[in-house]
């Protein structure tokens, strides 16, 4: 089941993603290379993400779709 939060980034690196956490709960969201890429993330930016369980346990949600706040 998909979900939408906003989500704080905690991390990004070149080539590797980039992960943060929501907002509402604190678990941990992992943004794939291409997300991260196209945002241009970098820690401490607002995003709002719709995200999906993620297939391992940690972290817990991988976003499938993301904006950054206030665009």
């Amino acid at each position: 089941m998909a979900v939408k939060a906003e989500c704080i980034i905690t991390s990004s690196e070149e080539g590797r993603g980039a992960y943060g956490i929501r907002a509402d709960n604190d678990e941990n969201v992992y943004f794939p290379m291409s997300i991260a890429e196209a945002l241009e993330l970098e820690e401490f930016d607002d995003v709002e993400a719709i995200m999906i369980r993620n297939d391992r346990a940690d972290p817990a949600w991988r976003a499938i779709r993301a904006r950054r706040k206030g665009d």
